[in-house]
């Protein structure tokens, strides 16, 4: 993979969750990068309780993209290029993302152009899985962005890659992580189909889930001949440190309750200052008491 210069871009990540949009025609609007009471959708279109888990939103003390980072991303972007995302407020994702495929980013998109791109994900309030977005909006909250512009020998490639993403809007989204067809089709899977459309097919690494195998958004760094023409370097256990106000607040707690009612109480200060820290730092950070926002 060849790096293309960048002054945000010091070196290459090791490694989105996805996001919630409000209709507007056939695309939607982002509002604040992901906020998932209408997500968690299965392939049928159902809730599915392990999606909810990794939607519980972490108080995070990563700052928001500011207007300078967004405006880099939105001129360096080009038609086909691949967007690799995180959100440091819903560390669920990125521990199954790493536990599982030990990817740094949790989420992979592809750039239409005129401002939208095209992506697979559980944040839909439609419950479609594949949507066209808004990436200005889109680019909001505590995310760390990576543009990937993959090796396209000919234009003809390129429109392939775009084209089979079009045909796959509407499509529902793959909880199950599967590439024996695309029936549905979860984020990394649509970006690796695309490319693997073209006249001139573009290779992505595969890595084992379990007893099949799976693309993982980084899979797309390893891409030969690709650039990375812009990198937030996103690293999981950074990512992980910025939740140390929560930590902290339950760690509290959990001596209050060992100090009074021994082990039990420990226990249950934890998880009691768990949840609290959590919501408390959500009402402060978005302004919504709870565990989804």
């Amino acid at each position: 993979m060849q790096i293309q210069d960048s002054h945000n871009m010091p070196g290459m990540p090791e490694r989105r969750a996805p996001v919630a949009q409000k209709p507007e025609g056939e695309s939607a609007a982002i509002t604040d990068s992901y906020t998932p009471q209408a997500a968690s959708k299965g392939k049928d279109g159902a809730g599915n309780w392990f999606t909810k888990i990794l939607d519980i939103r972490v108080p995070t003390t990563t700052p928001q993209i500011t207007p300078e980072r967004r405006d880099e991303i939105l001129k360096l972007i080009q038609p086909g290029d691949v967007i690799l995302e995180t959100n440091n407020a819903y560390p669920g994702w990125q521990r199954f993302e790493k536990v599982t495929l030990n990817s740094d980013y949790t989420h992979a998109a592809m750039y239409e152009g005129d401002g939208k791109f095209i992506e697979a994900t559980t944040g839909d309030p439609s419950g479609k899985g594949v949507v066209r977005n808004d990436l200005k909006e889109y680019l909001q909250g505590n995310i760390l962005v990576e543009i990937i512009r993959p090796p396209y020998k000919t234009p003809e490639d390129k429109e392939a890659a775009l084209d089979y993403c079009r045909n796959q809007l509407g499509k529902p989204y793959d909880s199950d992580f599967s590439l024996k067809d695309d029936n549905s089709i979860y984020c990394a899977e649509l970006v690796y189909r695309a490319l693997d459309s073209c006249p001139n097919k573009i290779d992505v690494p595969l890595k084992k889930l379990l007893s099949k195998e799976a693309v993982a958004p980084d899979s797309f760094e390893q891409v030969k001949g690709g650039q990375v023409v812009y990198s937030d370097n996103s690293n999981f256990w950074k990512n992980m440190a910025s939740h140390y106000p929560v930590a902290l607040g339950a760690l509290g707690t959990a001596t209050a309750g060992g100090m009074l009612l021994g082990p039990l109480g420990a226990a249950g200060g934890f998880i009691g200052g768990l949840l609290m820290s959590i919501c408390v730092g959500n009402k402060i950070q978005t302004g919504n008491f709870g565990l989804t926002c």
